[in-house]
């Protein structure tokens, strides 16, 4: 179709939509709906979800909520996938290298850039705000929901999460260290490396992960166990997956509470904001298509050598594992970044509490743009990955297929084993009788020759 043709290709279609079609779409963006509501209650009643709040958000939501969204999972999840996905060492060393390294470069490139500017409306605390960002781990939540959401392989999702969120207490701050040394211009944000700060931070990492990670992750494989059929057949009938995107919304509305609660929006002036909004925006996307070029783009590449063609292909991804990094990679978690603000800044001089909260809205806003991106594109990836879910099932069915034929054959090739059989044990009773008859036929012989010879005597 060219592009004169696009207009009228438009109307028709636009012409063609009925309510129905209006309203299936309505429906389709139910997630982006709710979050909305969300956000405006937690604008209106910040008390009421924010830590420390009304319902003790700390506990009943930031611990309960990701705890159920891997509950669910591991109702959910095959234990054979999942052990199968977790031996792919490409995925875990190129998803890991680019969530950390990869993605944290740009921000501090951006970051250092605006900061040379020496624009006096740029808060310096945005700006170390973003090289925060860029060193904090992916989310723990959300990317397992729309990975699945999206048809992707949300087993090496739920992997990739839990390995850089372990690697986080390491990595971060080392990364923050590194990048806010680098200048004197960063100065008064050079983290203080108190030893009680990073062990607090320690503790807040593993008890985390223990409790919303591994433990309803085990409990869910450990009921799929027990009671596998009424486990599939209460998710299939409630539909249970849809429950984890309910819990994200709430962690999302916790999160809106606490940020309110502060007044940390009210102290960006309009500079601030449309720098954070337009570098969050653009490197989201950049992360997105860049890793979707390194994992994909990378299969239409051939070199004649077969050592350099052996390393390019260490990149090349099927779809499905394509889709989990690209949920894994650019997103960015607030759970582990405002704690690892905590930690680093704990006892420092030169840092207040209102720059402590000035370090978390880059967090915080990237967080929405990245829900609003990840929750948009699902219908985009779950369309693009069709062709390889229908070779997958026709692959299945063919194997299917070539097992119930062979069980088949193995089931005739009994049967005739059986037939030939009795026909061999029915032969052989048979020769029997007639040996018997012979034998018969020769003791008759013999007794009628022994009474011949007493009646010669």
């Amino acid at each position: 179709m060219g592009i004169k043709e696009f207009p009228g290709k438009a109307k028709t279609y636009i012409k063609s939509l009925t309510w129905r079609d209006i309203l299936n779409f309505i429906i389709d963006q139910w997630f982006l709906e709710c979050l909305g509501i969300a956000i405006l209650i937690a604008y209106l009643v910040p008390n009421l979800g924010k830590k420390g709040g009304w319902l003790a958000a700390q506990y009943s939501v930031i611990y309960v909520c990701p705890a159920l969204i891997f509950f669910v999972s591991g109702l959910t999840m095959d234990t054979k996938v999942l052990i199968q996905t977790a031996a792919l060492y490409r995925i875990h060393l190129v998803s890991q290298i680019m969530s950390y390294l990869y993605t944290s470069m740009f921000f501090f490139v951006f970051s250092y850039a605006a900061l040379m500017s020496n624009d006096k409306h740029i808060n310096a605390s945005i700006l170390g705000g973003f090289i925060l960002l860029g060193c904090t781990p992916t989310t723990i939540g959300s990317n397992v929901v729309f990975t699945r959401n999206a048809h992707g392989n949300h087993a090496a999702t739920l992997i990739e999460v839990t390995i850089a969120n372990l690697l986080s207490p390491v990595l971060s701050p080392a990364l923050i260290s590194m990048y806010m040394t680098s200048s004197n211009k960063w100065g008064e944000f050079r983290p203080s490396g108190g030893t009680g700060g990073y062990q607090a931070l320690y503790r807040s990492v593993f008890k985390q992960l223990g409790l919303t990670v591994f433990v309803p992750l085990f409990v869910g494989q450990l009921l799929r166990y027990i009671a596998t059929k009424q486990v599939k057949y209460v998710a299939e009938k409630f539909k249970i997956n849809k429950f984890s995107s309910v819990f994200l919304i709430l962690i999302m509305w916790s999160t809106f509470s606490s940020c309110f609660a502060t007044g940390a929006f009210a102290a960006m002036t309009p500079q601030s904001t449309g720098l954070v909004m337009m570098m969050d925006f653009g490197l989201y996307w950049f992360f997105l298509f860049s890793t979707l070029v390194v994992t994909r783009g990378s299969r239409k590449v051939h070199f004649k050598n077969k050592y350099l063609d052996s390393i390019l292909n260490f990149f090349r991804f099927n779809k499905r594992d394509t889709i989990a990094m690209c949920y894994v990679i650019p997103a960015k978690t607030p759970a582990l970044g405002v704690p690892l603000i905590n930690a680093l800044y704990a006892n420092h001089p030169g840092i207040s509490d209102q720059m402590k909260q000035m370090l978390q809205i880059p967090i915080i806003l990237y967080q929405i743009e990245q829900l609003c991106f990840s929750s948009s594109s699902v219908p985009l990836f779950r369309r693009w990955v069709r062709d390889e879910e229908e070779a997958a099932k026709l692959e299945a069915e063919e194997k299917a297929r070539v097992e119930k034929s062979a069980t088949a054959d193995t089931e005739q090739i009994g049967q005739s084993s059986n037939s030939s059989s009795s026909t061999e044990v029915a032969r052989s009773e048979a020769e029997v009788e007639v040996i018997d008859d012979l034998v018969g036929v020769e003791e008759v012989h013999a007794q009628g020759q022994i009474l011949r010879d007493l009646e010669k005597q």
